[in-house]
């Protein structure tokens, strides 16, 4: 598949317009702006790499969908500060990084995450997945490359990248439920829907309206979750 043609798949995880780019080599080592530079400076190579390649898709994201180009800073929470009038999410997992940009006529929030198609470690499952979790896995379909706690784990990133830029309100993974559904004919994607059952956090819209959906290749898994606006 084309990069093209994977960039338009990362873009139909999302209900709503969004420009997506993936990184290419070069983008591994581009040149970060000198307001960018402060929030990298101490790091060490790899991750020096990862921010350079986030920030440079981020950008030509930001410019396919008709932002100006220019430094994407992070606020005192690590997170990026996109531009008035967009709204966006970087992921990055093991030699891969992409962004998505939506324009905020079109979307209040976009969430974004790619990992690795490797299961979770089981040292794990008590940390992302909640009892009811996983009695809903075991009714899913067995799907090659598709391990469900993983998936789990990154529908629950994406839903806390949409959920906190509006809340400013952190979330573990177990105040939150996920439920999948599957494509029919066995295909390697679907959608999913989130519950967030710690009932004392904000909540500034229904769960409902926050659509999620996800895909794998193989090699990775992807789940992309709108917020779209009201």
């Amino acid at each position: 598949m084309s990069l093209a043609a994977d960039e338009r798949a990362m873009a139909d995880l999302f209900v709503t317009p969004v420009a997506a780019c993936i990184a290419d080599s070069d983008m591994f080592s581009a040149p970060l702006f000198v307001e960018e530079e402060a929030y990298i400076r101490k790091a060490v190579p790899a991750r020096r790499r990862e921010y350079s390649a986030g920030r440079a898709a981020a950008r030509k994201a930001l410019a396919k969908a008709g932002g100006a180009i220019g430094p994407i800073i992070a606020d005192p929470d690590r997170s990026p500060r996109w531009p008035a009038s967009f709204c966006g999410s970087i992921t990055h997992c093991e030699g891969f990084c992409s962004a998505v940009v939506a324009r905020s006529d079109d979307a209040s929030g976009v969430g974004f995450d790619a990992e690795e198609a490797k299961p979770l470690g089981g040292d794990l499952y008590h940390l992302v997945c909640r009892p009811n979790d996983l009695v809903h896995f075991r009714a899913l379909p067995h799907i090659d490359g598709v391990d469900w706690p993983k998936l789990a784990f990154s529908a629950k990133e994406s839903f806390y990248k949409c959920y906190y830029p509006g809340t400013r309100s952190f979330l573990g993974f177990r105040e939150v439920s996920v439920f999948f559904s599957v494509k029919a004919g066995g295909a390697r994607e679907g959608g999913f829907s989130i519950v967030l059952e710690n009932k004392v956090k904000p909540m500034p819209r229904h769960a409902a309206d926050f659509i999620g959906r996800w895909m794998a290749d193989g090699e990775r898994i992807y789940t992309g979750v709108t917020l779209p606006r009201s």
